[in-house]
């Protein structure tokens, strides 16, 4: 499949998007921040680390808003066949399901499970039980996209940020702030109401945004400035819960994927890599090889009995109590990052061998009189202006 030269800054965005993924699972899950950011102080000897750590977590909090935010750039103007929703399916049930074997094959099934219809049930069943939450939202995401598009792509600018505004403001957290008890619950950005936000956000961009090159910096600096705003605000809410015992159901508004700080933040960053011009030779051939593995590394590091691996094998807590902690961060989040990587590659290789077999043929030819179930490409999509 060819690239435009223009795409190979958002497939490294993807890549960047996924090494932010396992940062936020590398400081989440390995419970550098479990004691919350009302306990970090400057008079505990691992103040400094506490402050990395958080800041951290806003700098990589934007992950999944740009993955959808990419997703939905391209998804806007490209046809959706029935043979890729049928390999997205099948990808996420291999690692479900084969991750399952090997620890079953070794000997390895924690207690718990044995025995358990639903430990199991998350095996079989990877997308109902949300074993894999965002592969469950983005299933429904992907299904969902060529009919929403179909519709963005007769709105014109006003119309559509208009309703940007309006998912905005009813979906984000920005009137949580001014009314706490919202009728609308939020989930945190972690449905697929905030997925679709974001994707309406992608469209916006995508049509109305010029590529504007001199602002490429500015874009930057939204991204590190809002980045800033979310863990400076974190720590002033703290302050103030510490000092007065107010607005302790406030303090950790600003780290959520719909967090008007965030969503700002991802934005940012998204209009940045835009403006970047890599050419698909070199290290654009690298970044072209790279990035369709990543959802992969997504589904191998976040697997029911690999989660746990950032304490039990990584010792991320016990490390983050000592002057190694950022050395330890970046060398476990490549890590896992290049571990994935390898596990893709290989599981691509391997069926990409079965994809040439009479059978599967077959099937493919089979499912693809399916695909009328979704709208065709409509190449009047209308331009920028």
């Amino acid at each position: 499949m060819t690239q435009k030269k223009r795409e190979v800054n958002l497939e490294l965005l993807r890549i960047i998007a996924m090494l932010m993924v396992i940062s936020l699972h590398y400081l989440g899950k390995g419970n550098t921040m479990a004691a919350g950011i009302t306990a970090v102080s400057p008079f505990k000897p691992n103040f400094i680390n506490e402050v990395l750590a958080w800041t951290l977590e806003a700098l990589s909090y934007g992950a999944v808003n740009l993955y959808v935010m990419i997703s939905g750039y391209f998804l806007i103007n490209s046809a959706t066949r029935t043979e890729k929703v049928w390999k997205l399916f099948v990808q996420v049930l291999f690692y479900s399901i084969g991750i399952f074997l090997i620890f079953f094959a070794i000997g390895k099934i924690p207690w718990y499970m044995k025995g358990s219809f639903y430990h199991y049930g998350m095996v079989l069943f990877p997308f109902t039980s949300q074993h894999y939450w965002f592969a469950s939202i983005y299933m429904i995401l992907y299904l969902l996209a060529p009919f929403m598009a179909i519709g963005l792509r007769r709105t014109n600018k006003k119309q559509t940020f208009g309703l940007v505004i309006i998912l905005l403001l009813c979906f984000s957290r920005v009137l949580k702030y001014l009314f706490p008890n919202m009728v609308m619950h939020d989930e945190q950005g972690y449905g697929i109401i905030w997925m679709i936000v974001v994707f309406v956000i992608a469209i916006y961009i995508r049509r109305f945004v010029p590529v504007n090159v001199k602002r490429r910096w500015l874009y930057f600096g939204i991204y590190i400035g809002t980045s800033a705003l979310t863990v400076g605000g974190t720590f002033l809410l703290a302050f103030v819960y510490n000092t007065t015992g107010h607005l302790d159901n406030f303090i950790n508004y600003l780290y959520g994927y719909n967090s008007p700080t965030v969503i700002a933040a991802s934005v940012g960053l998204f209009l940045f890599f835009r403006t970047l011009n890599i050419r698909a030779e070199g290290f654009g051939k690298v970044v072209l090889f790279v990035a369709p593995l990543t959802f992969g590394i997504y589904l191998l590091h976040e697997h029911y009995l690999l989660r746990d691996l950032w304490i039990d094998l990584w010792k991320v807590d016990a490390v983050f109590t000592t002057p190694l902690f950022i050395l330890h961060y970046v060398g476990v989040v490549l890590a896992v990052f290049i571990i994935g990587a390898l596990a893709e590659w290989l599981r691509r290789l391997l069926f990409g061998l079965l994809d040439k077999t009479k059978p599967m043929k077959a099937f493919y030819r089979l499912i693809g009189k399916l695909d009328g179930i979704f709208p065709p490409k409509d190449d009047q999509m209308e331009e920028a202006q």
